[in-house]
């Protein structure tokens, strides 16, 4: 975390935690795509491989370095770097919740295709939470390696 003045070198598990987002974005992706094909069980898988994806890159790489920066981040809030940490955290904490629910619920109950169509709002709100937190993270990862 160079730009912060940490000490921290560049780690491959950052570079590797960047290029698991895009590949989840990608599945994302071809989720929709299974969605408007009206092949939702599809749809629904590919969505829980994106969420358990995502899920894993939390608890291995985003969360511990989060948790282990917070103090810099809790009282920098003048450094852009902070700033945009926080708008990178605060909707991708909230949409990995979110996703989780959806995901449990579908997986639950797989074959009510109705339940799925009342939650559709959520499922966007999500998707919106989920692609601001990830041009967030970005930039994070370019204000802190780069």
């Amino acid at each position: 975390m160079s730009s912060i003045g940490l000490g921290h070198p560049r780690f491959l598990h950052t570079d590797l935690n960047l290029l698991m987002q895009i590949l989840t974005l990608a599945i994302i992706f071809v989720s929709l795509y299974y969605k408007r094909k009206g092949k939702l069980k599809h749809h629904g898988i590919t969505m829980g491989v994106a969420v358990i994806v995502h899920l894993v890159t939390f608890v291995s790489v985003m969360g511990p370095i989060f948790f282990e920066y917070f103090s810099f981040y809790s009282t920098e809030l003048g450094n852009s770097l902070a700033q945009v940490t926080w708008l990178h955290a605060v909707p991708g904490a909230i949409a990995l919740i979110l996703a989780i629910f959806l995901v449990v619920i579908w997986a639950a109950n797989s074959s009510n295709v109705a339940g799925c169509y009342k939650r559709k709002r959520i499922m966007d709100i999500t998707l919106l939470l989920w692609l601001i937190s990830l041009l967030f993270g970005i930039a994070t990862y370019v204000l802190t390696y780069l």
